[in-house]
């Protein structure tokens, strides 16, 4: 890297440095410099966490949220990357894509010294998604002066399996007066060339995708609250969700026929069944086994008929033959389960589906 002198129409050259060299340190120093600048990564992010926790004990240097409402996960190394630091990174990406939405606001709210009302309002103000796409997927960024070959082979091949990683070199360098100067370069994917790869990386994934048979295997949200609790659900046969046109459609995406695991929110997975009936409001479902409406059938959840005549307000029903139920103090689960604040998504992850099929019995 050289400065320009214009008046005396010559180059100078800047001194490359190692950071050890230059006495400054990745907790310190460089992962101050990134908390408050982190466009330094080459993009717009929103810092919402420093030495975060997680549940397994370990420390995530940096955690951020793009424009496109995913994590980011940013390790950060002094000088040269180390052999293992994106196996490092998969880890802290695999618990961080179980935060629900309700969990990533406490964190902001924490980080900021914000209510999360407050913290979710920032969030909506900076991302340029719909709020419900927070955390559908997770990125993962390493920053490190230099970077050990087998991490550069290691991150191209995470990419052809869809993985977004990207490796950014952050160089030093002095002037003659001593003066720092921090070069940012991100070398994977290439900048002037990232459509490029991004649009190749997508269409072998989906090439690859279109040889896998999808299970028909569902994940549901069954949360509790006023309007709907867990006991209910399994006496009378169904699953809700509503309060808001982008909770109840989602039940929508159900069909006769379908299977579904039940997981509930920072517990585990409690039930296995077989949709019977599609969605429909409150007010109109039918219990199945004694034909009785659902809202005269005894439903101990105090407020289950609230909004019953507002098609976007009120809960809406799908019915359910539950093929095995456990209650709350009995679900199952393990260490980095899939879980997701979406009411309904398909149930992709091959791990936990293998887990529930042992769990329930299938």
């Amino acid at each position: 890297m050289f400065h320009v002198d214009i008046e005396g129409k010559q180059l100078r050259r800047l001194i490359p440095k190692g950071f050890s060299e230059l006495g400054l340190r990745e907790r310190f120093d460089i992962q101050e410099w990134i908390e408050r600048t982190p466009e330094i990564l080459g993009e717009e992010l929103l810092i919402i966490g420093k030495e975060v926790i997680l549940a397994s004990g370990k420390r995530l240097d940096l955690l951020a949220i793009d424009k496109r409402a995913a994590l980011v996960i940013i390790e950060l190394k002094r000088d040269d990357s180390g052999e293992a630091v994106e196996w490092q990174a998969i880890k802290y990406a695999s618990y961080c894509g179980n935060f629900l939405s309700e969990e990533i606001y406490n964190q902001v709210a924490l980080y900021l010294g914000i209510s999360e009302v407050e913290a979710q309002k920032a969030i909506e103000e900076f991302i340029d998604a719909d709020i419900e796409e927070l955390n559908a997927i997770q990125r993962i960024i390493l920053a490190a002066r230099q970077f050990n070959s087998e991490v550069i082979s290691a991150v191209i091949w995470l990419r052809e399996f869809g993985v977004d990683i990207q490796c950014t070199r952050l160089a030093p360098f002095l002037d003659a007066q001593g003066s720092l100067f921090i070069n940012p370069e991100t070398i994977i994917p290439l900048p002037e060339a990232k459509d490029y790869i991004e649009k190749k990386e997508k269409k072998q994934r989906a090439g690859a995708q279109d040889h896998r048979e999808w299970t028909g295997y569902w994940f549901v949200n069954v949360g509790e609250g006023p309007t709907r609790n867990w006991q209910d659900n399994v006496k009378f046969g169904y699953i809700g969700a509503g309060q808001g046109v982008r909770y109840s459609s989602a039940l929508k995406r159900l069909s006769v026929g379908d299977k579904i695991y039940a997981y509930m929110k920072g517990i585990g997975y409690v039930g296995f069944g077989e949709v019977i009936s599609p969605a429909v409001m409150v007010r109109d479902f039918i219990v199945e086994e004694s034909g009785i409406p659902l809202l005269e059938a005894g439903l101990t959840a105090p407020e289950a008929d609230a909004n019953r005549d507002d098609e976007e307000l009120a809960e809406w029903a799908v019915g359910i033959r539950w093929i095995k139920a456990f209650t709350k103090n009995e679900a199952k689960t393990f260490s980095g389960v899939f879980a997701n604040q979406n009411v309904v998504c398909k149930l992709r992850n091959q791990q936990t589906l293998l887990f529930v099929k042992e769990a329930f019995g299938e």
